[in-house]
């Protein structure tokens, strides 16, 4: 793997990778041999307060109950909606536009391994939605060139919040919610 902080990126101006440092902003077209080790810093502890009614290793915002996947669980689309589901949750899925900006927040203290993380959102015949059950995708706040068609799955760019499209098999950390 890269060292922490890295992410390697197709390039399709270039029609090759780059490689994209997340904490310090440098873009370089061959691979970094510098940096953080990759074993990543140590699980932020949870206070009472951030808990609130939420059970162990959930935070409670927005009358939801928000829980972060650890610095080395990263999984599938698919994988991570099976991690919620185990959790007692479902894979994250905004009903207000700030809760991606709250998660962002909360990421910069957290940290977790990957630069994206897995929403609920999918692209079913041409249409993006957050699933059965949630509000309609509307105003969705886009991560500047997005979508641009990498993928039908959605994740959220954790260093702003915004929406980008990704492939379903990428492995991310993710985030779950459940009602308060």
């Amino acid at each position: 793997g890269l060292p922490y902080g890295w992410e390697k990126k197709f390039d399709g101006k270039m029609n090759g990778f780059i490689y994209i440092n997340h904490v310090t902003g440098e873009t370089r077209t061959s691979p970094p041999t510098h940096g953080s080790s990759g074993t990543g810093p140590a699980p932020v502890q949870i206070s009472a307060r951030e808990q609130g009614s939420c059970k162990p290793g959930w935070r409670y915002a927005f009358n939801f109950c928000y829980y972060i996947s650890a610095f080395a669980d990263i999984q599938s689309h698919s994988g991570a909606q099976a991690a919620c589901k185990t959790q007692g949750g479902e894979l994250f899925w905004p009903q207000f536009v700030f809760e991606s900006f709250f998660l962002k927040k909360t990421l910069n203290k957290v940290k977790i391994s990957t630069h994206f993380f897995w929403t609920n959102g999918e692209k079913h015949s041409g249409k993006w939605d957050w699933g059965t059950g949630h509000p309609a995708f509307s105003n969705p706040k886009w991560s500047a060139g997005q979508p641009d068609g990498s993928g039908t799955c959605l994740a959220v760019y954790a260093h702003t919040g915004f929406l980008d499209d990704q492939p379903c098999e990428t492995q991310y950390n993710y985030v779950c919610k459940t009602k308060a």
